[in-house]
Protein backbone atom coordinates (compact mmCIF):
# COMPACT_ATOMS: atom_id res chain seq x y z
CA UNK A 1 0.00 0.00 0.00
CA UNK A 2 1.55 3.43 -1.10
CA UNK A 3 1.43 6.20 1.53
CA UNK A 4 2.29 9.47 0.77
CA UNK A 5 5.12 10.58 3.93
CA UNK A 6 2.62 13.42 5.36
CA UNK A 7 0.30 10.08 6.12
CA UNK A 8 2.95 7.98 7.47
CA UNK A 9 4.17 11.04 10.18
CA UNK A 10 0.25 11.77 10.82
CA UNK A 11 0.22 7.85 11.63
CA UNK A 12 3.57 7.55 13.36
CA UNK A 13 2.37 10.76 15.61
CA UNK A 14 -0.15 8.54 17.20
CA UNK A 15 1.68 5.32 16.76
CA UNK A 16 5.01 6.17 18.86
CA UNK A 17 7.09 6.15 15.77
CA UNK A 18 6.39 2.10 15.41
CA UNK A 19 3.98 2.45 12.55
CA UNK A 20 6.44 0.99 8.98
CA UNK A 21 4.48 1.35 5.80
CA UNK A 22 6.99 -1.80 4.34
CA UNK A 23 5.71 -3.82 7.35
CA UNK A 24 1.67 -3.76 6.51
CA UNK A 25 0.50 -7.44 6.39
CA UNK A 26 -1.67 -8.49 3.47
CA UNK A 27 -5.53 -8.32 2.72
CA UNK A 28 -4.88 -12.51 3.19
CA UNK A 29 -2.94 -11.96 6.10
CA UNK A 30 -5.98 -10.06 7.60
CA UNK A 31 -8.24 -12.37 7.34
CA UNK A 32 -9.64 -13.63 11.32
CA UNK A 33 -7.25 -11.36 12.62
CA UNK A 34 -8.72 -9.38 15.81
CA UNK A 35 -8.46 -5.68 14.90
CA UNK A 36 -8.29 -2.61 17.96
CA UNK A 37 -8.92 0.11 15.16
CA UNK A 38 -9.10 0.87 11.85
CA UNK A 39 -7.16 4.05 10.48
CA UNK A 40 -8.69 5.26 7.45
CA UNK A 41 -7.18 7.59 4.99
CA UNK A 42 -9.02 9.95 2.10
CA UNK A 43 -6.97 9.26 -1.13
CA UNK A 44 -8.02 12.72 -2.67
CA UNK A 45 -9.34 13.23 -5.80
CA UNK A 46 -6.90 12.40 -8.27
CA UNK A 47 -8.11 8.65 -8.88
CA UNK A 48 -11.30 7.85 -8.55
CA UNK A 49 -14.06 5.17 -7.86
CA UNK A 50 -16.27 4.72 -10.73
CA UNK A 51 -18.83 5.97 -8.56
CA UNK A 52 -17.90 9.09 -8.63
CA UNK A 53 -16.26 9.41 -5.09
CA UNK A 54 -12.39 9.17 -3.99
CA UNK A 55 -10.99 6.06 -2.70
CA UNK A 56 -10.42 5.50 1.25
CA UNK A 57 -7.16 3.17 2.13
CA UNK A 58 -7.83 1.06 5.17
CA UNK A 59 -5.59 -0.37 7.65
CA UNK A 60 -6.61 -2.32 10.38
CA UNK A 61 -4.30 -2.21 14.04
CA UNK A 62 -4.48 -5.89 15.29
CA UNK A 63 -4.84 -6.54 18.76
CA UNK A 64 -1.13 -8.36 17.74
CA UNK A 65 0.38 -4.98 17.17
CA UNK A 66 0.47 -5.40 13.24
CA UNK A 67 -0.94 -3.23 11.17
CA UNK A 68 -2.77 -5.06 8.00
CA UNK A 69 -3.69 -3.54 4.30
CA UNK A 70 -7.98 -3.68 4.38
CA UNK A 71 -7.72 -2.65 0.68
CA UNK A 72 -9.18 0.75 -1.22
CA UNK A 73 -12.95 1.42 -0.72
CA UNK A 74 -14.99 4.06 -1.50
CA UNK A 75 -17.12 3.95 1.29
CA UNK A 76 -17.85 2.08 4.56
CA UNK A 77 -20.77 0.89 6.25
CA UNK A 78 -20.92 0.72 9.95
CA UNK A 79 -23.61 -1.55 11.77
CA UNK A 80 -22.32 -1.15 15.50
CA UNK A 81 -21.44 2.00 17.56
CA UNK A 82 -17.80 3.00 16.87
CA UNK A 83 -16.16 6.78 17.14
CA UNK A 84 -14.30 8.35 14.44
CA UNK A 85 -11.51 10.75 15.64
CA UNK A 86 -9.12 12.64 13.15
CA UNK A 87 -5.70 12.02 13.43
CA UNK A 88 -4.43 14.87 10.70
CA UNK A 89 -5.11 16.14 7.34
CA UNK A 90 -6.88 13.05 5.33
CA UNK A 91 -6.14 10.70 8.49
CA UNK A 92 -8.86 9.26 10.19
CA UNK A 93 -9.48 6.23 13.09
CA UNK A 94 -12.39 4.15 13.76
CA UNK A 95 -12.75 2.47 16.96
CA UNK A 96 -15.30 0.74 18.76
CA UNK A 97 -17.46 2.37 21.07
CA UNK A 98 -19.26 1.17 24.01
CA UNK A 99 -19.02 -2.60 23.02
CA UNK A 100 -17.12 -5.70 24.43
CA UNK A 101 -17.42 -7.51 21.02
CA UNK A 102 -14.59 -7.98 19.13
CA UNK A 103 -13.72 -6.37 15.96
CA UNK A 104 -12.38 -9.30 13.44
CA UNK A 105 -11.79 -9.86 10.03
CA UNK A 106 -14.11 -12.03 8.62
CA UNK A 107 -12.32 -15.45 6.76
CA UNK A 108 -13.01 -14.51 3.61
CA UNK A 109 -12.20 -11.19 3.37
CA UNK A 110 -11.41 -8.77 0.17
CA UNK A 111 -11.30 -5.46 -1.50
CA UNK A 112 -14.35 -4.10 -2.91
CA UNK A 113 -16.57 -1.21 -3.16
CA UNK A 114 -18.11 -1.50 0.44
CA UNK A 115 -16.28 -2.70 3.25
CA UNK A 116 -19.16 -3.23 6.06
CA UNK A 117 -18.62 -3.67 9.69
CA UNK A 118 -20.63 -5.80 11.49
CA UNK A 119 -24.26 -7.22 10.20
CA UNK A 120 -27.75 -5.55 10.25
CA UNK A 121 -29.81 -6.00 13.17
CA UNK A 122 -31.95 -8.26 10.70
CA UNK A 123 -29.51 -10.48 9.53
CA UNK A 124 -30.46 -14.07 10.44
CA UNK A 125 -27.03 -15.08 10.64
CA UNK A 126 -25.89 -12.06 13.47
CA UNK A 127 -22.84 -12.85 15.55
CA UNK A 128 -23.38 -12.45 19.04
CA UNK A 129 -19.91 -12.76 20.28
CA UNK A 130 -17.81 -10.69 17.68
CA UNK A 131 -18.23 -7.75 15.35
CA UNK A 132 -17.31 -9.05 11.51
CA UNK A 133 -15.78 -7.09 9.10
CA UNK A 134 -16.36 -8.20 5.79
Amino acid sequence: MELNKSEIKTINEYEQGKFNPEEIGSIEDARGKQLHYIILISHGRRYMHDSGYPFIKMIGKGTDGKFYNLGWHDHYICNEPSNTDSLGKNVFRLMPWCNDKPWVVSNGFWSSSTIEIGEPIYYSKRSETEVIIR
